[in-house]
């Protein structure tokens, strides 16, 4: 058996920075988010796993099902916020059905007291 007096102690996490997401802290390193292709014959599509979010001007390489290869550009990435289910009417009592825009009623008297994100939209251009 080793000496367990030879294990330094570990630093108080007493920084915002220093926190990990478990402990409310920063961002996860990856997160799903949706790749939107702006051309012609555009298209979208969410990831199937988290990844890390790209920055404007970044490049992505698309390899297609049978091998070919596309590079993308980043020209924007859209972050999407809604309040969050407690500042919503019920499904039930809304006129038009689920997810429309409340303009009144319950939670529309004020700013919200807590939002909820979407999946991040990352919008891409073909690069020539």
């Amino acid at each position: 058996m080793g000496d367990m007096s030879s294990h330094e102690p570990r630093e108080p996490v007493d920084r915002l920075e220093n926190l990990g997401p478990e402990q409310g802290g920063g961002p996860p390193a990856a997160l799903p988010w949706t790749l939107v292709v702006e051309a012609e014959d555009g298209w979208s599509a969410d990831l199937e796993h988290g990844a890390q979010l790209p920055c404007v001007d970044d490049l992505i390489e698309y390899i297609a099902a049978d091998g070919a290869r596309q590079l993308y550009r980043v020209t924007r990435v859209v972050h999407t916020l809604q309040p969050t289910a407690s500042d919503r009417p019920p499904v039930g009592v809304e006129a038009t059905g689920p997810n429309t825009l409340v303009t009144d009623g319950p939670g529309s008297d004020g700013p919200p007291r807590e939002l909820r994100a979407g999946l991040p939209r990352v919008f891409v251009v073909p690069e020539s």
